[in-house]
């Protein structure tokens, strides 16, 4: 009787210590937002909004945003783009590459300007972005000669 229980008190030890050193060290989430004047150049900025291991940087965004609406919807009369095709934006900074990819919703505001919001997921990172994940919600305005967006999350470091 002595040696069952000995074996299930080494046991369930076993377990636990595995169970922990699986755990690792838990990695930090840090709040962000990208600011971006995507047209007509493509300046782009990330911005800490807390402490964490990611610093301020600053470079170029592109993506494939030539893509047409998935499809149409009417929202209380309002017509209203969705692009259920996502849109790969990458920020290429000085402290590395950070590409995302946006699902989002557009409606017209007149004069040829539009405003859009949606939603963003990290799909792979370098540099400081490496093996990042994260994602959140952002804000456009513009998609004329001019357009602008923001892009606000937590992005997890390991």
């Amino acid at each position: 009787m002595k040696a069952r229980q000995a074996i299930l008190v080494a046991l369930a030890a076993a377990v636990t210590l595995t169970s922990v050193a699986a755990a690792g060290p838990d990695a930090a989430k840090q709040r962000v937002a990208i600011t971006s004047k995507i047209l007509p150049n493509g300046e782009s900025v990330l911005t800490p909004l807390q402490d964490g291991a990611l610093e301020l940087d600053s470079g170029t965004m592109s993506g494939n945003w030539e893509s047409v609406p998935s499809h149409f919807v009417m929202r209380e009369g309002q017509k209203v783009d969705v692009f259920d095709h996502p849109v790969v934006w990458t920020l290429k900074g000085k402290q590395g590459n950070l590409t995302i990819r946006e699902r989002s919703e557009w409606v017209d505001v007149g004069n040829a300007y539009s405003v859009g919001i949606g939603t963003w997921k990290v799909v792979r990172g370098t540099g400081q972005y490496a093996e990042i994940a994260g994602g959140g919600r952002s804000g456009h305005a513009g998609l004329g000669r001019k357009w602008f967006a923001r892009y606000e999350g937590f992005l997890t470091v390991p």
